[in-house]
């Protein structure tokens, strides 16, 4: 029986598959094994920084050896061969045999870049909230982090306002809070100003 394991809200890419996955000749994303995605919509990160948020379309399980050459062009590969051989760089070891788990990705919106003459850049305030949560775990406090993963898991500022802090005149608390994040993110160079 193959190993199992689940893949969380982040996807991580080699820098080099970004413009690939961002302009959608890269559509899917091939994993050693059975992997789960527990959720439908992703944060693709590569090169140390989120680039898009993605719908997972489909998942589905085949042996390494009966990959399609049609497989290895949707996940960016000029054929099988191509495919393979980077696959057995990134997993040494991987066998003909061995399970792989094929993911199709769309793309619903980059995130690389942020207009900060937009509320929080032109993210939504979850992912601002997830990315934020991502890469400034040492600039962030016990409370902010707590207050982001509320709003992560609520999906609503006034929601989260008044789940965690049960005062709905605190709202501006919460929003001054993304702005910072923002700001932080933009500093340390994870998302880019731009558009």
């Amino acid at each position: 029986m193959p190993e199992r394991r689940f893949l969380g809200r982040h996807i991580l890419f080699k820098e080099e598959y970004a413009a690939r996955l961002i302009e959608g000749s890269k559509t899917t994303t091939i994993r050693r094994g059975i992997v789960k995605p527990r959720y439908r919509e992703v944060i693709l990160h590569a090169g140390s920084r989120p680039i898009a948020v993605a719908r997972v379309e489909y998942v589905y399980y085949k042996r390494l050896r009966e990959i399609s050459d049609d497989e290895a062009k949707r996940d960016g590969f000029e054929n099988k061969a191509e495919l393979v051989k980077t696959l057995k760089r990134i997993y040494p070891g991987m066998r003909e045999d061995e399970y792989v788990t094929i993911i199709g990705l769309r793309v619903v919106k980059r995130v690389d870049t942020v207009n900060l003459n937009k509320p929080f850049g032109g993210l939504n305030p979850v992912e601002l909230a997830r990315i934020g949560l991502r890469y400034l775990s040492r600039e962030l406090t016990d409370f902010e982090s707590r207050l982001l993963l509320e709003l992560t898991r609520t999906g609503d500022i006034d929601l989260t306002v008044e789940r965690a802090l049960g005062d709905p005149g605190k709202r501006d608390l919460l929003v001054d809070l993304l702005n910072r994040v923002l700001r932080l993110l933009v500093e340390k160079q994870v998302l880019r100003e731009g558009r």
